[in-house]
């Protein structure tokens, strides 16, 4: 560095960094160590978490997971299953997702960062930090992913529905490790969307809302709805009775306007540096009801 660059120090104390040749040693090492070991593959949360800064994680041991063979994307007979270390440009570039059935989740990658983050972060990462925000949480509770874990006693799934138990909380234990997210073959005809609103508007940002929705349809009438939203709330979340109120409907334009209201109405966000509570709800109901309509033009595509 020249005398003219700037220089930062930034202490990473950790006690010890492991790095288990496959799953058994994983979950021997998250065992040992508790709540003092933190899984890492990607790690970049790493500096955003170090000591002293915002959100410091109290993970004395890193458990580093990348070279287990968790990185893999392949359909099977009930679903696709992503491995919890597949980075984000590889699940990109997986070429189911870019069906329609699927857009949702091919969106939510695109807004998910900068490209070169992207190469490194993981779909693991991503849901396990729990955050509100977490743009991948949303379009998964859509298409009804199906989250794999180990741990001492086995393997155990968890709907994404009941992943999440607070903010930056997940249902995982302190000996558990998210091995693959399994989601559910679509219908060909399938409507789904993702939007995300920024402060910025730009890739880096987290989001201000963010919203998920699928759709089927039998005739006019809808027969499947599913809206999710994140950054409104403590958790990302299914609106269920914005769903029921489309349900059985035609999605005209006062059908939709009414749910997209409800959904915001379910919502619960918190004033903070970035945006009002009430900014939040005022734009939830733009959001949705933008991304039922992608969802109903897609369906009809």
């Amino acid at each position: 560095m020249s005398e003219r660059g700037y220089k930062m120090s930034i202490a990473l104390k950790f006690e010890g960094y492991h790095r288990p040749a496959n799953v058994d040693q994983a979950v021997k090492i998250l065992t040992k160590y508790g709540n003092n070991a933190q899984v890492i593959a990607g790690g970049t949360d790493i500096l955003p978490r170090r000591p002293g800064g915002n959100n410091a994680g109290n993970g004395k041991h890193l458990v580093d997971i990348v070279h287990m063979g968790l990185d893999y994307i392949r359909e099977e007979k009930n679903g696709i299953y992503i491995a919890a270390a597949a980075t984000i440009n590889s699940i990109g570039a997986f070429p189911l997702f870019s069906q329609t059935p699927y857009l949702a989740l091919s969106e939510a990658l695109a807004c998910h960062s900068t490209r070169t983050i992207r190469n490194r972060a993981t779909i693991g990462g991503n849901l396990c930090n729990a955050s509100p925000c977490a743009d991948l949480a949303l379009p998964l509770l859509v298409l009804g992913a199906r989250l794999i874990v180990a741990g001492p006693e086995g393997n155990r799934q968890i709907p994404i529905q009941d992943f999440y138990v607070g903010t930056n909380l997940c249902a995982l234990d302190s000996n558990e490790m998210l091995l693959e997210i399994c989601i559910p073959f679509c219908e060909e005809k399938t409507g789904t969307s993702f939007l995300k609103l920024g402060r910025q508007q730009t890739v880096i940002d987290m989001a201000l809302v963010n919203v998920a929705t699928f759709l089927t349809m039998e005739g006019q009438c809808c027969v499947t709805v599913r809206i999710a939203l994140g950054s409104v709330g403590p958790v990302p979340f299914r609106a269920k009775k914005a769903e029921s109120m489309l349900t059985g409907k035609r999605p005209d334009k006062k059908t939709i306007q009414l749910a997209a209201e409800a959904a915001a109405e379910a919502s619960a966000p918190l004033d903070d540096i970035r945006a009002t509570a009430a900014y939040r709800k005022k734009m939830a109901v733009i959001l949705v009801r933008q991304a039922l309509e992608n969802s109903v033009r897609r369906y009809q595509a």
